[in-house]
């Protein structure tokens, strides 16, 4: 640890401090734009994952119900897939 603080301290001594300030300056904006960023396509994520968890249950309702129309005479299949929806 030591050592990489002495190494460190060399290097900056090479720099004047404005510059150094500077570098920290410009690190500190691009670090607020990624975290902006960040949290752009974070809420774009949940916008889509919403989206395709609603495409989803229309999806299943309607499969369900196609399900059902096609075995109305079997009432053991029926049971089954209303299992199966309920835990869905």
């Amino acid at each position: 640890y030591q050592e990489e603080i002495q190494e460190l301290n060399e290097v900056a001594r090479h720099r004047p401090r404005s510059t150094l300030v500077m570098g920290i300056q410009q690190e500190n904006r691009q670090i607020r734009e990624l975290q902006q960023e960040n949290k752009e396509l974070r809420t774009s994520l949940e916008e889509h994952q919403s989206a395709l968890e609603l495409i989803m249950s229309k999806y299943r309702e309607q499969m369900f119900r196609l399900l059902m129309a096609s075995k109305k005479d079997d009432p053991s299949i029926i049971m089954k897939l209303k299992e199966q929806h309920s835990e869905v």
